[in-house]
């Protein structure tokens, strides 16, 4: 009687695990298909907190080694960057969106943003993927990514997409300009 009730256990503990991974999958992409319900939801459920840096550390992680298999960046860059992108942006980036989306008008708590914004990086793990030899895919991934933003800070803080998207696109235009600008000061001005 003792091994029918273990084996009926054991698969028990395997249905239970791929409708986790299932249902995991299906949150992923819903975030990825842009569904305001979804961030709006994901931003008030703390049960969705530890999913949420998941997703974030896997996707760059994913991108990095997409990266690296392009023999753009070499391998212990690829995972100390990986780290560090996920890190800078998600941990930051919550902090930076707070702060200002609050004295737009904003609502949301650290955590409540932190959640979408984790959902959010979901598309760039199509940096693993070379779309084509112009085209890369942490590029797609990139802007993908950032729509994302915009619905995630949209639906977390309450505020009208339009000024989500200035929000999300004004420090990632900021960015744009300042990196070349420093790697032209590092090289030593020429």
């Amino acid at each position: 009687m003792l091994p029918v009730l273990q084996g009926r256990t054991r698969r028990m503990r395997t249905d239970y695990r791929e409708t986790r991974r299932r249902v995991f999958a299906e949150r992923v992409w819903k975030a990825m298909r842009l569904d305001p319900r979804f961030y709006s939801s994901v931003a008030e459920n703390p049960a969705r907190t530890r999913e949420a840096v998941l997703v974030a550390a896997l996707s760059s992680l994913i991108m990095g080694l997409g990266l690296m298999l392009m023999r753009i960046i070499s391998p212990l860059w690829w995972l100390l960057g990986a780290f560090a992108w996920a890190t800078a942006l998600l941990f930051g980036g919550t902090w930076f969106l707070v702060a200002v989306g609050r004295r737009l008008g904003g609502g949301a708590e650290y955590v409540q943003m932190l959640r979408p914004l984790g959902y959010a990086m979901a598309p760039q793990a199509l940096g693993f993927v070379p779309i084509a030899d112009f085209i890369p895919g942490f590029l797609i991934g990139g802007v993908w990514s950032t729509a994302c933003a915009v619905v995630a800070v949209s639906e977390a803080h309450r505020i009208p997409t339009r000024l989500a998207a200035a929000l999300v696109v004004a420090p990632v235009l900021a960015i744009i300009a300042v990196v070349p600008l420093v790697g032209v000061i590092l090289a030593g001005g020429g």
